[in-house]
């Protein structure tokens, strides 16, 4: 329906359509400046999983550039955080893209992540030059950082944080808070996340100096799954969630070049539900505080490696919040990884360059914190080498494709052991755990054979 220069779509979903993408045209005229969106729906509910009866309606929308899968014509996503936004030739809300706003056929997206047994009932409403004043931006964390006093790590390893979510979609601060937040834990690199987002890039930057690295990214969110792609500056397609749809995406962003890792395959991850997905490099097997259910993707990547596919362990933080001290805090994880060169002399493109071939190649573990522990493991003409730093008190665990094959106390802080490994065994990673079990440190596979 039309009026003026007033557009309203309106229509229903029942419990058939859930997790779909249904994409809506309208007809935008020659010498608009502005559009402003806003959407209502009936039985509105939070979309934790946990909550049910009622509906939760995720919304984004297309320029005439078309809807095409890494089209142009992409202006963003924002899931059912926001029930209204504007995009205008000059600004946008967070996480949409601003731009000329093109005469033709637009598309709003609407995606029903949960229906009641009421149905959906929804309304939207697109109003052609409002005249909405840019909205104001709320900055807390200013000045340069202050980074922390943090044990030594060996030459050429760094920490940093691969997963974080900002304003550009579900965070609560903007990227320059991020970073000196980051740089505040002591972090040496930063992996910017956004779901569904790559708005976010350029108000990041390339970091470095008193700032960690930047190594942009994007979180691919569908419905039955999440996963990231790090080194890329473009957006993969979320709207087919299905293991083909998902292939096809992970696919093309292996062919650009990025590097790709599923998250947190875990209950209430959201878990991981592309069984039949193969070819990704790599698993986020640590998402948060351990203790939220991270022994799930901890046993989802062992799975993967007794395959004997060559994944790689990642970690993240998944931190959304900074204002509240009550969530997820950066480098909790943390993942170190090892630098070849001159890791002070690199100019940001090639420092981030330089992270991701680490990560690409397996040179990494996992840490509770920035302040550790830190755990080494190198090959060695017998077996292997150990180096643990910072775990007086804990436990040393040496688990192989046949399960666990060594387990012994730390009492140094200094510690460091060879091991002979039996023959026959493909590959071989250590873990430090606390007096409850919890893990706060492990490594990835040393691969012997196979």
């Amino acid at each position: 329906m039309t009026r003026g220069h007033d557009v309203v779509l309106t229509g229903r979903f029942e419990e058939t359509d859930v997790k779909r993408y249904f994409h809506l045209p309208f007809a935008v005229p020659a010498g608009v400046r502005q559009l402003h969106v806003r959407y209502s729906y009936n039985d509105q509910i939070d979309s934790d999983p946990l909550i049910g009866g009622g509906n939760t309606l995720d919304i984004g929308i297309f320029d005439e550039r078309g809807i095409a899968p890494s089209s142009p014509g992409y202006r963003g996503w924002s899931g059912s955080e926001k029930l209204e936004f504007t995009i205008d030739a000059e600004w946008a809300t967070p996480p949409y893209r601003a731009g000329p706003i093109g005469a033709g056929t637009w598309h709003v997206m609407l995606g029903p992540y949960k229906v009641g047994p009421r149905g959906c009932d929804y309304r939207v409403e697109i109003r052609f030059d409002a005249g909405r004043p840019r909205e104001d931006r709320i900055v807390l964390r200013h000045g340069p950082p202050r980074r922390p006093r943090l044990p030594a790590a060996e030459p050429g390893w760094i920490r940093g944080d691969l997963h974080c979510h900002t304003l550009y979609s579900d965070g609560d601060s903007w990227p320059s808070e991020m970073l000196v937040a980051a740089a505040d834990a002591g972090l040496a690199f930063l992996g910017a996340t956004d779901h569904n987002s790559v708005a976010h890039h350029p108000e990041y930057g390339g970091g470095g100096g008193a700032l960690p690295i930047v190594v942009p990214g994007v979180e691919i969110t569908t419905y039955h799954g999440h996963w990231n792609a790090w080194g890329t500056q473009r957006w993969y397609d979320f709207r087919e969630p299905t293991a083909a749809g998902v292939s096809t995406s992970m696919r093309q962003a292996l062919a650009d070049g990025a590097f790709v890792s599923v998250c947190h395959p875990k209950p209430f991850g959201p878990p991981w539900e592309y069984a039949e997905t193969r070819g990704f490099p790599a698993i986020e097997v640590w998402n948060g505080p351990w203790e939220r259910l991270n022994s799930a993707s901890l046993a989802f990547w062992e799975e993967h490696l007794r395959r004997g596919d060559r994944v790689v362990a990642l970690g993240g933080s998944d931190t959304h919040l900074l204002r509240s001290p009550h969530h997820a805090k950066l480098g909790q994880p943390t993942t170190w990884v090892r630098i070849e060169g001159d890791w002070t002399s690199h100019e940001p493109r090639l420092a981030r360059e330089a992270v991701l071939a680490a990560l690409r190649r397996g040179d990494a573990f996992l840490s509770a914190s920035p302040a550790g522990p830190q755990l080494y493991l190198t090959p060695d003409p017998r077996g292997a080498l150990l180096r643990v730093r910072s775990a007086v008190g804990t436990t040393l665990a040496l688990v192989s494709d046949a399960g666990s094959i060594h387990a012994e106390a730390i009492d140094s802080d200094e510690y460091e052991r060879r091991f002979e490994l039996s023959r026959g065994i493909r590959y071989v990673r250590a873990q430090i755990l606390d007096g409850t079990g919890s893990i706060l440190a492990l490594t990835n596979p040393l691969w012997l054979s196979g």
